[in-house]
């Protein structure tokens, strides 16, 4: 009888740990908002019955899940096609750049409760997190997040993978900018940073560990699991330690792309916040409150900004910017 070859050995390997990545993150995203919530429930059914029969899954991030109350939800909302969008001019707008982020609301003060919905197309996130140069999608959900919905099975599948994929690229991407050796903590604190850096963001300072520090056990089997994925870095000697095993040009190429990502994510911000202005009622509220929460710092806007954001918002942002009040 045949024993069987390294190639094979190899793949049956790759296979545990795929299985092993996939029942990881799909437990994660389950367990996190595994828990009644009517208000929140309450907001998805307005989601479910805008969208209809072209709705596939509806996923949830953000500070909620790490117990915060008193802010905006974060809802992704993922469609068959961008044909299940009300007006067709905003499908075109979320094909061109995406998503496009829409305000809900449930109630009325005090018991009132609101939700960001960013909303793309189910194609194109599993696209943008496998092979967007851009950190905007796949630095988002490698991080924890969570499914309140979706249409079947097949559809869950999907999303896990791509949460799966999300964690892969950011690892991929990250380890060329580590040291030789490093350990979980790092990993994630400094891709995080880096992918911070890459957008308007208010976060302050530590940001990254604070989000580390919620879900450490997550984050330490995630990066275990996919130091057998062959992303540059495998496991060493030590506990929680790892090898990183980039190349040269790798880490060349490292710092240069980590540059462009930030002057593109410039751009790219300034694109979305001008399409926000169209689409998010109340947006540049939410924008100064979010500011505040984070940075403490706030400028009062004028009339004519809140009346026309698009317009008037640009004086403003830079006096904020100046301010410190995000990168």
């Amino acid at each position: 009888m045949h024993e069987p070859s390294v190639c094979s050995q190899a793949r049956v390997a790759r296979m545990d740990t795929n299985d092993r990545l996939n029942n990881l993150v799909s437990a994660q995203m389950f367990s996190s908002c595994d828990f009644a919530d009517e208000q929140r429930d309450q907001l998805l059914e307005q989601i479910q019955d805008r969208y209809g029969t072209g709705l596939l899954a509806v996923l949830i991030y953000g500070s909620y899940l790490r117990g915060k109350r008193d802010t905006l939800l974060d809802f992704y909302v993922l469609l068959d096609s961008y044909g299940s969008v009300p007006r067709a001019w905003h499908g075109w707008l979320a094909k061109a750049l995406p998503p496009n982020v829409y305000q809900i609301q449930h109630g009325s003060p005090p018991d009132e409760i609101r939700a960001k919905v960013a909303l793309l197309t189910m194609d194109r996130f599993e696209y943008a997190i496998r092979a967007d140069f851009h950190s905007y999608f796949w630095g988002r959900f490698a991080q924890p997040c969570g499914i309140l919905w979706c249409r079947d099975d097949s559809i869950r599948q999907r999303v896990t993978g791509a949460v799966v994929t999300a964690a892969a690229t950011f690892t991929r991407r990250v380890v060329p900018a580590l040291p030789d050796t490093f350990s979980t903590r790092d990993v994630w604190t400094r891709g995080l940073s880096l992918s911070y850096q890459c957008e308007l963001r208010s976060e302050p300072p530590g940001h990254a560990e604070k989000l580390f520090n919620f879900w450490p056990e997550y984050y330490t089997a995630l990066t275990a699991a996919l130091a057998l994925q062959g992303l540059g870095y495998e496991k060493a000697d030590q506990e929680d330690q790892f090898i990183n095993t980039s190349g040269d040009a790798a880490r060349r190429w490292s710092s240069a792309s980590w540059w462009l990502r930030r002057m593109q994510g410039k751009v790219l911000s300034f694109l979305r916040l001008s399409k926000a202005a169209i689409t998010f009622a109340g947006g540049l509220d939410y924008l100064l409150w979010k500011i505040k929460r984070h940075s403490g710092v706030y400028i009062e806007p004028t009339g004519l900004q809140r009346k026309y954001p698009l317009i008037f918002i640009w004086p403003l942002l830079w006096q904020l910017y100046r301010k410190g009040a995000f990168q």
